[in-house]
């Protein structure tokens, strides 16, 4: 189902009812640190997933027909998915905006960039909900079941992503100090 696999790239962009997470970027190795301590390859500056815009196209022309929207709710609908829109556009602002100011952050200044991004984002899930919410409310009660369903499907699918992730991570760091 192609819904499926947007929708953990829609916790951060679009979805009202997923929860706010972040998805590590890779960095470069950091340098060994003093007193013997293992070299960390974990990238402790997190950015969240920037979808690019045909990923987003999809996910919303997706999550359009996953819902069954009608013609007369293509009124509700399309402030819905331009806000969608917008957010991604202002999600892949600031993360490229964060990535060429990063190098030369130091960690308070990384921590506050983390901050204001995850900010702009909640109040960008605001708007959206805002925009949601009457959509929702002119669903039929089929269409509400599946909304719902949806929504959690996919809140527990991305749940499952950054477990895999956080594991994978460990995994390495874990395998860094026996390469020594």
């Amino acid at each position: 189902m192609m819904f499926r696999r947007f929708l953990p790239a829609a916790a951060l962009l679009m979805l009202p009812a997923m929860a706010l997470a972040a998805d590590p970027q890779p960095a470069a190795p950091t340098a060994p640190a003093a007193q013997g301590t293992p070299n960390s390859t974990a990238s402790l500056a997190h950015t969240p997933h920037d979808p690019a815009p045909d990923e987003v196209e999809a996910h919303i022309k997706a999550l359009h027909d996953e819902l069954g929207i009608t013609k007369k709710q293509e009124a509700l609908w399309t402030p819905f998915a331009q806000d969608m829109m917008d957010n991604a556009q202002r999600l892949h602002d600031a993360i490229e905006a964060r990535r060429e100011k990063l190098p030369k952050m130091n960690a308070v200044e990384n921590m506050q960039s983390y901050a204001d991004l995850v900010a702009e984002r909640a109040h960008d899930m605001q708007t959206l909900n805002s925009a949601f919410a009457p959509l929702y409310d002119s669903f039929s009660k089929k269409q509400r079941k599946h909304a719902d369903t949806l929504f959690v499907q996919g809140d527990s699918a991305h749940a499952e992503k950054q477990q895999e992730r956080a594991a994978a991570a460990q995994g390495a760091t874990a395998a860094a100090p026996a390469a020594q």
